[in-house]
């Protein structure tokens, strides 16, 4: 089996669990991007007229 010279073995694992690093930076990194990924419009939750994920975002925090 070949492995890929490209894979970012550090990138988010969507199976990973729910917890945090104990690394402050880590963790940081891990909670924005936890609240970017709900702020993303789905089909569930499409954006609103004139609204932006950025929008979204904060408007969530």
């Amino acid at each position: 089996m070949s492995v890929d010279p490209h894979i970012d073995y550090h990138s988010h694992d969507p199976e990973d669990g729910e917890e945090l690093s104990d690394n402050p930076a880590i963790r940081e990194a891990q909670i924005l991007e936890a609240r970017m990924r709900k702020a993303l419009a789905t089909k569930e939750d499409p954006l609103r007229e004139g609204e932006s994920t950025s929008d979204r975002m904060h408007r969530r925090e």
